[in-house]
């Protein structure tokens, strides 16, 4: 059993738990009543909100937050810069207070740049194309690009032209 392996200037509150052999890179927070899973690497600049689940083997890049109402199954990988977001209709005086449940399933992968909308579910096995906005829920073993996320259509057989 070997701990957690958290850099000297990042912040992990009282009431968080960080697995096993879990590494916390430079510069970041993870709050209370967080939960990250067992070999699990976050790297720098990244924030981790209050309740925010994170399961075993997930591999967060550089400048990624997480905010309330994610849940990241195992075996994740969360590309540099992806952003996610907890509410549709965000507003300043704090009526909206709803969060929604953004679920990421197993195996999936989210490239660079990618954004997630509060509500979505991304099915196992999935994988999100760098700079792609996901809105939909992403069904199981599809790749997905753009804005918004979908299917690329397959390129015309050339020799048929």
């Amino acid at each position: 059993m070997l701990d957690p392996i958290i850099a000297p200037n990042s912040i992990v509150e009282p009431g968080a738990a960080v697995g096993e052999e879990t590494r916390v890179w430079y510069f970041c927070h993870i709050r209370e009543k967080a939960k990250l899973g067992r070999e699990c690497s976050v790297g720098d600049y990244c924030y981790i909100d209050n309740g925010v689940i994170v399961g075993d083997n997930v591999r967060i890049g550089n400048n990624v937050s997480l905010y309330s109402g994610l849940i990241v199954r195992d075996n994740v990988f969360i590309g540099n810069g992806t952003r996610f977001t907890n509410v549709r209709r965000p507003r300043a005086d704090k009526r909206s207070g709803e969060y929604l449940d953004t679920i990421i399933d197993e195996n999936v992968s989210i490239g660079a740049g990618a954004t997630i909308l509060g509500g979505v579910k991304i099915g196992k096995n999935a994988v999100i194309g760098d700079g792609a906005v996901v809105v939909y829920d992403v069904p199981e073993g599809i790749f997905v690009v753009g804005n918004p996320a979908r299917q690329p259509r397959p390129k015309e057989d050339k020799k048929k032209q």
